[in-house]
Parts: structure tokens; C-alpha cells; sequence
């Protein structure tokens, strides 16, 4: 019977039978799992950010800094519409709507809505609309596009926020006074003629953002502010509607206080159905930049997720709340996403039950030339579809200022073309394959199909969850076609709605034999880099010989010395600090393995042999997922868990002779093998999360049991990482294979 061979990594859904070792086949994957397509809709630009949305009558609303549109796909500067401050786009083609035309005399921070749609409520700095006095808060008729006469409260200074409830207008911002009365940056007035309500919480700071619960039970407000009615308030307070009292509010223990390095701030509040959603903005190194929910009927908290990098813009949209920020670091705090240095992800997505990021994987940039330079600022919806407004200058690696437009139109993003396969045989009848999967930007979990031969017939099937920052590698081991048989092989991928195919592999000749060489029993192990360091004396480039493209850059090492495997050469440390690093960079690989042969002499010499760390071009700051030598001789093999980790062989392996050493590790189990013999394990937490590269020879181990030792002179030949766990008879076919 043919055998079926799965390894699994991070999120990946299958299961391994220990008898069969048959592939588990699953439902089919779901096209936009995330509610919302990734695939931005054509609409116009603007020429600056926008800083508030609203949608009504069929039109979205946007207020910021901008003096001119343009359309879609036009550069800027050309076709350039003068249209300064507020505009108004058709909710369904996002192309401008040229009877809207106000005239406004300073920006816009905040656009809302009444309930109907029937008005729409704009604020910021202007102190006229079309030439008529209107104190930086204004109304407009969305049937008429005409400023409502009767609606002009007189705001002292900037109206930073707006939110709508019922027959009540709440707004937000840097004001002491409304209509000449006292109201220190919280106020309400009516929808209908704007009459100044008594509702006036005294607060100490700027608020950034308000919202009022759909039930209208609570009113929310975060900002730069201590305390609301002489009570301590870090930064968002929960209010009565109407007394504007300041009511329990134990989830707000979710923000911590300021200290000396860290000030966080709430800057955007969504309510939708029983819970509210806040984002918060920190200033200092790891301040809390991330999201919370409460409940709204206990105003306790259900969740927190920490990523970091500033929150701007938060917004329930079909199941998912859609979030606006810079963030750079999801990774740590239970977060559950990318680590520092892996990318900045400008548009993401949570899930409503636990804040666990979600499965939309769109992206914008941060215009470094604006104001903020933080990317999206502000979000609005018409229940189906997210507006995103802000100061990026590109959406999905293609221009686009300004604003957005996501729909959840099917078919929604594609998933990336596979690639092309890199089958192996070294066993008679049998051909491995390793693949990496890919992402689709829209939908986490996709299913896979192997095609054999130019007939494209399926030999296996997976389903598999996979993200940009976290790609598992698949494998089968066919055994269906006859020694000597040529036959090729390709991978399709589909989200449910849309199938690709990648390239077919070259044609392969099944083993008639067993081989023999080494380089050919790696490979078709499937490798994720395999250096075999026998580049020529004087060449600063280390091949990848797994096909996977990750070649490396040798610095301070010696080139040409005779290797482990005859007929190719060894790598040698030449000074304390010799070493390659690959150039493609990793997100906390927690099942890998890395090999190397490795040969140092004389009482006292070791050093790092392989291993993961944060430093591409300098020595790491973090680093674990190594073999080194003590300066006894003895192996070992460093996880750090949030410990340091170590497994240790047996010494004297600094003896002049070349030894095959290997360190595994899958999801806490950690072994070590030297010589192709199990030398230690033991069950271990999680492999720390950060992003980093795979480096042979010198890094830093000082900090590390037994570390430190001088590694000059350290022989180093066919090292190579896997993206998951050698078996014991996978290690022991490599060392037998020297």
C-alpha cells in the first residue's frame, strides 16, 4: 500500500496515524474566512490623511487634512479634483460625488452619522462652512448635501471626536467651552437643532475617542486625560448618558498607569452589541499599544492582546473586529502573532471571543512625510464592507493615498502560486517531497492537492493553517511507482473558491538503488537551508543547496579545507568571530532541526556550531536553537523557554576528528544526537518567540552553560536546518552516509 507521511508544524490541521502514517483528509478551506476580502475596491484618493469615516445614504464620508482628490491608479498630482478638508464618495463604486462640495476653512478630525443616515456630523478646526460661521462642529443634509442652518453649536477649540446615539450627538476634544457655557472637552448636544444638553463630565485632558454603547446604557471616552469629575480616569472613563456621572469601570484595570518610561492612551473605541472594544497607543519601548474588550453590562473585561505598535482605528465588521495600527511586534504577551522584526502589518484582524489575531493579512504603509506617519487612523462600515482612512501612501504594495475601501466580495484574495517542487529518490521505489505552504490573504487555512504526473492525478490531500509570518512545510513519501520510473509531481492550492497551480517539478527517475551520496540522502529529507560550505577559497557567498534560495555570507572564515564528506571542502573559523548567516530572515521556528559536522582541536578551543538568532550582520542580543562546544569537547544543544535549556554529550570532542552532530526539536521536545547516537532529551516549554536567522559559526554564547569557548580554527562542513524533527533513523542515515 502506498505510505503517506505528514509532519506537522504551527497550526497545521491533520493528523499523523503512527501506524499508516496516512494523511488525514479534511473539509475544504472557506474563501474570505475573515468576513472581509483583502482585496482592496477601486476608490478615490486624497492627497493627505484622513483622519475620520462615516458612512450614510450610500455615500462614505471622509474629513482630514486633504485639499484634492484623485482617482484611483493616478499619481499625485495628476487629476487632481480641489476638494479640501471633507468629501464624499459612493459607497459601492468609491468614485467621488462632485455635488458634495463644501467649503470648509480648516481640517477635519471627526465624521459621524445619525441612525437613519439622514445627516451626517463633522468636527476638527475649521471655524466656517461655506462661508457661514460654523465653530469647528457642523451638520450636513445627506439628501441635499446642503449644511443644516438650524445646527451650529460654538465650540471653543478642536472637536477631535464624534459618536452618535439616538437623538444625541456626543463629541470630544480640546475644548473648555460650548456656546460660551463650561464643558471641559466631553459635551452633547441634540441631532435635530444642536441645543446644548446638560451632560458635561469635567475631564483634565484631550479626549481622543467616544462612543456610546448600542443600548445606549454607557457612554466611553479615552484620551490624554487622569481624571473625569475630580476621580481618578487613566486615560478612558465609562459615563452615564445623562448625568454624565462616572460609573465602575473594573476593566479599565487592562490600561496601565503611566510610569517614567511608558504613558499608553485609549484612541479608539468601538461599542457593538453587549461588549466595546477599545485601541490604545503607548509612547516608550514596550508601552501596552494593543486592543481590550468589556463587557458592557458589568464593564468588566474580557480580553486584552498586546501587540505593539499604536492602535489608531477599531471597528466590528461581520464577526471580526478590524483593527488600524503600526504594529510590529504581535508575537509576545500571549498576543499570538508575528515577532519584532518580522514586518509591519498596518491592517489586521481579531477575533470578537478572545482578541487572537484573524485570518486577514492585507497591508498599507505610513506616509513618512506626514504629520502622524502612522498609517491608518480611522475606520467606518455599512455592515458589510470597512472604509479605512489615514496617511499611507500604498495599499497592497500598489499606490493608493489615503483611503480604502474592503468589501466581503467573493472571490476575495487568492491564494500564492505554490512552488515548484524538489522531489528526491535515494531508496528503491521511493521518492520523498517537502514543500513549503503559502498564504492567502484572506484565509488562513487552505486545502492542498499533490498531482502526480502530466495526468495531474492526486495522490494526497491536506488541509493546513498558514500565515505570512508562520509558513509550515508539508511532506509525502511516495511509494506507488516502479524503480526506474520517471514521473513528475506539482502542488494546487485552493481557498474553497479559487485553485492554483504551481510549476511541474523537474522529471524525476526513481532510485533503482540505494544511494549513497550525502548530499542526496539531505535533500530528500527536505531541507529549509542545507550550506555545504565548499565554495572556493576567496568567495564571500555560502550556496543554499536545498533549492530553497537561502544563501548565506561568510565573514571572517577560511574556505577550501578538507570537509567531513569526500569531495567537497570545509568552512573554517579564521577569527573569533567567523561565521555565515543566511539572508533570509524567520519567525520562532518551534519544530526545526540543525546538523552540521564539525571538527576543532587542542584543550580549550570550541564554539557555536549552528543556530537561530536576531543579529543578521552583528552578534545577537537573542539567540537559542544552537549547537555549540564546551571547551571540554562536549556538545550541546540550547533552547531558551524563557530558561536556558541545555542538553550536553560526553567531552572530548574537541579531538581533531570530525563529529556529526544534531539538535531537534519539536513543539518542547528537545534531543540531541552526536555520531548519529541519542545523547540527551527532555520536554521543554515553548522555543522563545522572535525573528531572526539561521547562522553557522560564531554567536554570541557567553551568557550560555558552558559558552564562551574560543572558536578559532573550528572546522564547520554541510550544515543544514529542517523545518521539522529528524527522526532517529533520519540522523543516523546521515551520519552513516559520511
Amino acid at each position: 500500500m502506498t505510505k503517506r507521511r505528514l509532519f506537522t508544524r504551527l497550526g497545521v490541521v491533520g493528523t499523523l496515524l503512527a501506524a499508516a502514517l496516512v494523511v488525514a483528509f479534511a473539509p475544504p478551506a472557506q474563501s474570505i474566512e475573515a468576513s472581509l476580502s483583502a482585496v482592496n475596491s477601486s476608490t478615490w484618493q486624497t492627497n493627505a490623511s484622513v483622519q475620520g469615516i462615516t458612512v450614510a445614504a450610500g455615500k462614505a464620508y471622509a474629513g482630514g487634512r486633504f485639499t484634492s482628490v484623485r482617482p484611483p491608479g493616478a499619481a499625485a498630482g495628476t487629476g487632481e479634483v480641489g476638494q479640501a478638508y471633507l468629501a464624499a464618495f459612493d459607497a459601492t463604486t468609491g468614485a467621488l460625488v462632485t455635488a458634495f462640495n463644501p467649503v470648509l476653512n480648516g481640517q477635519v478630525y471627526a465624521v459621524a452619522a445619525s441612525a437613519d443616515g439622514s445627516r451626517i456630523f463633522v468636527g476638527g478646526d475649521f471655524t466656517t462652512v461655506n462661508g457661514q460661521t460654523r465653530n469647528r462642529i457642523a451638520a450636513f443634509d445627506t439628501a441635499t448635501g446642503a449644511l443644516v442652518a438650524n445646527w451650529k453649536p460654538s465650540v471653543s477649540y478642536r472637536v477631535k471626536t464624534i459618536a452618535v446615539s439616538g437623538t444625541t450627538v456626543y463629541f470630544g476634544g480640546s475644548f473648555g467651552l460650548v456656546n460660551g457655557l463650561t464643558r471641559n472637552r466631553l459635551a452633547a448636544v441634540t441631532t435635530d437643532t444642536g441645543t446644548l444638553l446638560p451632560w458635561a463630565p469635567d475631564v483634565n485632558g484631550d479626549v481622543y475617542a467616544v462612543d456610546a454603547a448600542d443600548d445606549a446604557s454607557k457612554v466611553y471616552a479615552g484620551g490624554q486625560f487622569s481624571t473625569v469629575n475630580g476621580t481618578n480616569q487613566n486615560t478612558v472613563t465609562s459615563l452615564d448618558p445623562v448625568s454624565g456621572a462616572v460609573l465602575p469601570f473594573p476593566g479599565s484595570s487592562a490600561v496601565p498607569p503611566p510610569n517614567g518610561s511608558c504613558t499608553t492612551r485609549v484612541k479608539s473605541i468601538d461599542a457593538s452589541g453587549d461588549t466595546v472594544y477599545f485601541g490604545n497607543g503607548g509612547d516608550g519601548g514596550g508601552c501596552f499599544d494593543g486592543t481590550w474588550a468589556v463587557d458592557i453590562a458589568t464593564n468588566t473585561l474580557k480580553w486584552k492582546n498586546q501587540c505593539l505598535g499604536a492602535t489608531e482605528a477599531v471597528k466590528v465588521v461581520n464577526g471580526w473586529l478590524y483593527k488600524g495600527s503600526h504594529a510590529h511586534d504581535c508575537a509576545n504577551q500571549g498576543a499570538g502573532g508575528f515577532p519584532q522584526g518580522f514586518d509591519y502589518r498596518f491592517l489586521l484582524s481579531e477575533k470578537l471571543t478572545d482578541g487572537s489575531l484573524g485570518p486577514w493579512y492585507p497591508n498599507t504603509d505610513a506616509d513618512p512625510n506626514s504629520v502622524t506617519n502612522v498609517g491608518p487612523l480611522a475606520f467606518a462600515t455599512s455592515g458589510n464592507d470597512l472604509w479605512a482612512g489615514g496617511d499611507f501612501l500604498h495599499v497592497n504594495g500598489v499606490a493608493q493615498q489615503g483611503l480604502t475601501h474592503f468589501t466581503n466580495a467573493a472571490p476575495g484574495a487568492a491564494p500564492a502560486k505554490p512552488a515548484k517542487l524538489l522531489p528526491y529518490s535515494v531508496q528503491p521505489g521511493v521518492v520523498q517531497i517537502y514543500f513549503p505552504t503559502v498564504v492567502d490573504n484572506d484565509d488562513s487555512t487552505l486545502t492542498y492537492r499533490l498531482l502526480k504526473g502530466f495526468s495531474n492525478t492526486t495522490i494526497a490531500t491536506w488541509t493546513a493553517k498558514s500565515t505570512p509570518w508562520d509558513r509550515p512545510w508539508l511532506s509525502y513519501t511516495d511509494t506507488s511507482s516502479a524503480p526506474g520510473e520517471s514521473t513528475n509531481y506539482r502542488v494546487e492550492v485552493t481557498d474553497g473558491v479559487t485553485a492554483v497551480r504551481g510549476n511541474y517539478s523537474d522529471p524525476i527517475t526513481v532510485a533503482s538503488a540505494a544511494s549513497t551520496a550525502y548530499d542526496q540522502i539531505v535533500n530528500a529529507d527536505g531541507p529549509q537551508a542545507y550550506w555545504r560550505l565548499g565554495e572556493a577559497a576567496g568567495t564571500t557567498t555560502s550556496v543554499d543547496s536545498s533549492g530553497q534560495s537561502n544563501n548565506g555570507t561568510f565573514t571572517g572564515v577560511t574556505l577550501g579545507g578538507v570537509g567531513a564528506i569526500a569531495g567537497n571542502t570545509a568552512m573554517t573559523t579564521s577569527t573569533t568571530t567567523g561565521r555565515m548567516v543566511g539572508e533570509k530572515g524567520y519567525s520562532f521556528p518551534q519544530q526545526f532541526t540543525v546538523e552540521a559536522w564539525v571538527k576543532q582541536s587542542g584543550v580549550g578551543r570550541g564554539g557555536r556550531i549552528i543556530g537561530f538568532g536576531n543579529g543578521k550582520t552583528q552578534s545577537s542580543p537573542i539567540n537559542d536553537r544552537m549547537l555549540y562546544m564546551r571547551t571540554n569537547g562536549s556538545i550541546v544543544f540550547g533552547v531558551n523557554d524563557g530558561s536556558q535549556r541545555t542538553l550536553t554529550s560526553p567531552s572530548g570532542k574537541n579531538d581533531g576528528q570530525w563529529h556529526h552532530v544534531v539538535g531537534t526539536f519539536d513543539n518542547g521536545m528537545m534531543k540531541l544526537y552526536v555520531d548519529g547516537v541519542l545523547s540527551g532529551s527532555a520536554l521543554v516549554g515553548q522555543a522563545s518567540l522572535y525573528y531572526g536567522w539561521w547562522r553557522v559559526g560564531y554567536d554570541s554564547t557567553n551568557s550560555w552553560s558552558g559558552g564562551g569557548a574560543t572558536q578559532t580554527g573550528m572546522g564547520i562542513d554541510e550544515a543544514a536546518v529542517y523545518p521539522y524533527a529528524l527522526t532517529p533513523v533520519q540522523v543516523q542515515n546521515h551520519f552513516a552516509a559520511k
